[in-house]
């Protein structure tokens, strides 16, 4: 018998779920095993058909117990199905029915030589298994002891009986031996389904862990099989696909088609790179995605991850705003002092009335270097220094009207030097304020520097606002002047280029890193009429979709 009801799962000790399941299921199937021995014993008597052994000594006793114990093991099974009675008692009763039963039978066939005392055996092994430990016992040593009785009792009232006392022996030893093996079969296999319960428990925390962690990454993570059906899908991968809106969630071809596509490509070539880059579209943003094939024998699916290349670039970002912060402390340290020293004698010097007009020359160069020398150490540690930015949603063009008066105020312009032409007029877009300020005036200061043309006044142009369906906003700043050489252009965002004498070749630098620290990029865009165009585009605005009911789900 393979189902198993030690103390602990006795129904007064509480048998629910699956091991009173067992339990009724197993005396089920012994009522059904004792059913066919009755069964068959009953039918070889009336028909005649049996050994000669069978009810020898009182055949009308024979017929009288074999029948009882057919009606009693149906009544038994009919109770276990209906589950009138505790298991721990239906246990006990069946057992004592056994082996009264049975030590009857083999009393009225001539006793023990009749082999019917083999019966006890199954009848113990089972109570072994059922109910192990001392009642096991305890019903074994009854048995022995009514099948010695019994074949007493037959010895002394019954002339010619052989007494059979060894072989009665034998068997009440066998017995005990079968209750022992069945007592220690009976706790391997305890312990063995207490091992399997605790593994159970444990695959199960691993898994739901698993899950947690799974749909709390910040990667989207997708698995699925060769025939395009999703198993699992997280929460980041269905906010990097943009809250796909589709009947069949399941199919990843209707889910995210592009993805489909590019997971095809793969599979056709899986030796080629194990990555592929998807382009932005109305619903997502550019994706970098990565495949790895699952199984062990042979492929049974697919791991799909999903990275925002934005958010890559971020990370890259802060990795070399580490490094150059490192870099501007020892900078800081061993240029700094010296220079503030070889500005602070160039001051004194200057001060000199026996300076004539060419040394006085000299010291203003020597003054004028140490301030742009300054100016490049004080910018480069800025940009170290640059805190995570804290991106909020801006309405462009208040902003923009705020920064424009701000910035003619300060550059002594005309406000109609300074244009500003957004469309839609609610255009919005996602950037820290104070990060675009500095980006915005760093660009409007170069457009004012070296966009105006000779004896022109000053025009700068600010447009912007959201071109398309995508939610990109963007907005360029466009000159009047002559242009960017193209020889410079193709390096124009590199650390210490500039097209004048003037500036230290860092603004377009750091500008650049603020856009894509941001989310964003920054761009130079020549103009066909002359000029120049830096287009700033902004991240996406994801806006707060309800996510799909029922998608968690999915991750089955």
């Amino acid at each position: 018998m393979s189902f198993l009801l030690s103390d602990r799962m006795m129904p007064e000790h509480g048998v629910v779920g699956s091991a009173a399941g067992d339990v009724w299921r197993a005396l089920r199937l012994f009522s059904l095993y004792r059913f066919f021995v009755a069964g068959m014993l009953t039918a070889l008597e009336v028909f005649g058909t049996g050994p000669q052994a069978l009810g020898s000594s009182h055949p009308r006793l024979f017929l009288l117990f074999a029948f009882t114990y057919l009606l009693l093991s149906l009544g038994f099974g009919i109770v276990a199905r209906l589950r009138r009675l505790p298991a721990s008692l239906q246990i006990y009763l069946q057992a004592a029915t056994d082996i009264s039963l049975i030590t009857l039978l083999t009393y009225t066939s001539g006793g023990v030589t009749s082999g019917l005392g083999m019966l006890a055996i199954p009848a113990i092994a089972g109570l072994g298994l059922l109910a192990p430990g001392r009642p096991a016992l305890f019903f074994a040593a009854l048995a022995s002891i009514a099948l010695l009785l019994a074949q007493i009792h037959g010895y002394w009232f019954e002339p010619g009986r052989d007494s059979a006392l060894t072989q009665t022996g034998l068997l009440g030893a066998g017995l005990f031996a079968t209750a022992l093996l069945a007592l220690v079969l009976a706790r391997r296999a305890m312990e063995s389904e207490d091992l399997a319960q605790r593994r159970s428990v444990d695959l199960a925390n691993m898994a739901e862990l698993n899950a947690h962690i799974i749909d709390r990454m910040q990667s989207g993570v997708i698995v699925v099989n060769d025939d395009r059906h999703v198993y699992l899908i997280n929460e980041s991968a269905w906010l990097l696909l943009g809250n796909p809106v589709t009947a069949d969630t399941s199919d990843l071809s209707r889910l995210a088609p592009e993805l489909y596509g590019a997971l095809q490509e793969w599979l056709r070539h899986p030796t080629g790179a194990g990555h592929r880059t998807l382009p932005a579209n109305g619903h997502s943003p550019e994706l970098r995605v990565r495949f790895t094939r699952l199984g062990v024998d042979k492929p049974i699916g697919t791991v799909i991850l999903l990275e925002d290349t934005a958010e890559l670039r971020r990370q890259m970002q802060s990795i070399k705003l580490a490094s150059l912060g490192r870099l501007t402390a020892s900078i800081a340290h061993e240029i700094r002092n010296p220079l503030g020293a070889i500005s602070h004698a160039a001051q004194l010097l200057g001060e000199s009335d026996e300076l004539n007009r060419a040394d006085r020359r000299l010291v203003g160069i020597i003054q004028d270097q140490s301030r742009r020398m300054n100016q490049v150490i004080q910018n480069v540690l800025d940009l170290s220094r640059r805190q995570a930015p804290r991106i909020e949603v801006l309405a462009l063009r208040p902003w923009l009207e705020r920064f424009a008066d701000e910035f003619c105020r300060h550059h002594n312009l005309e406000r109609a030097q300074l244009e500003l032409s957004i469309r839609p007029e609610d255009a919005r877009a996602c950037f820290d304020a104070e990060q675009l300020h500095q980006v915005v005036w760093n660009l409007c200061t170069n457009a004012l520097r070296y966009g105006t043309r000779a004896g022109q006044p000053a025009r700068i142009l600010i447009q912007g606002g959201t071109r398309d369906v995508s939610r990109h906003a963007t907005l360029d700043i466009i000159d009047q002047g002559r242009g960017v050489n193209p020889s410079i252009a193709r390096r124009l965002f590199e650390p210490f280029v500039s097209t004048g004498n003037e500036g230290t070749g860092l603004g377009l630098y750091i500008s650049r890193e603020l856009c894509e620290n941001n989310g964003g990029t920054l761009d130079y865009i020549p103009l066909p009429t002359g000029g120049s165009c830096f287009r700033i585009q902004f991240p996406p605005h994801e806006t707060t979709t309800p996510v799909m009911e029922g998608r968690r789900s999915r991750q089955a």
